[in-house]
């Protein structure tokens, strides 16, 4: 049961490729979750332009799992368009041992979850190992916070999440190197009487929902709270 935070994808990979290794074995399943879109496609457009096999999404993600030596065929893209195949979502999840939830709205990807496929509840108990990157790290938060710089509608704001993480601390993603940026993470961590955590793009972080041990890897600043 391990929560794996990422900023950008391929930068954070590459920081846990070798821990994560010895995590996984060729055996196990792991299923994805690409469902933050701009703005909304249909069934056949998530196949054959969004995520098709052998495209620049497949290669990135897919690549990805295989480099960790998870077989291709033990790989379950999911299409948040195939409501015919909805009944399965919840089965295919549950049997897998590894979920990657990509980056993108975070707003369309919650609302994809909880209402439109429902499967929050097989995403909020899941047993094995969950990766995220920038929204998909994000959600696996019970709240979670945007600042203005990341944000769609350019303010500050917190937002609901999953609840894969009990909200144990804060996480930005895509943070940068600026004094007034950082100290807004220093005023929420203040704030909320919570770490923050900034995960710039070349960082990452892994978290044991078990143990509650945390990780950090490459570029993350630890912000604690203050009186």
């Amino acid at each position: 049961m391990y929560s794996v935070l990422l900023s950008e994808y391929e930068k954070g990979m590459e920081l846990v490729e070798s821990k994560l290794k010895k995590m996984i074995n060729p055996t196990q399943k792991a299923v994805i979750i690409a469902w933050a879109f701009p703005t909304e496609i249909d069934k056949k457009t998530f196949d054959e332009e969004w995520f098709p096999q052998g495209g620049r999404r497949y290669n990135k993600y897919v690549g990805s799992l295989l480099k960790l030596g998870i077989s291709e065929e033990n790989i379950t893209v999911l299409n948040c368009y195939d409501k015919d195949n909805y009944g399965n979502f919840k089965t295919i999840i549950d049997d897998s041992d590894i979920l990657v939830i990509t980056g993108g709205n975070p707003e369309m990807l919650y609302s994809k979850v909880t209402q439109e496929t429902e499967i929050l509840y097989n995403i909020k108990h899941y047993k094995g190992i969950i990766i995220g990157f920038s929204a998909g790290a994000d959600l696996q938060l019970k709240r979670y916070f945007i600042t203005a710089k990341n944000n769609y509608y350019k303010y500050f704001a917190f937002y609901d999440g999953f609840g894969v993480l009990d909200d144990p601390f804060y996480i930005d993603v895509h943070s940068i190197n600026n004094k007034r940026y950082l100290e807004k993470l220093q005023k929420v961590a203040n704030n909320k009487k919570k770490n923050v955590y900034a995960i710039f793009d070349d960082g990452a972080m892994i978290y044991d929902r078990r143990t509650n041990k945390l990780e950090l890897f490459g570029n993350v600043l630890e912000f604690q709270p203050k009186e």
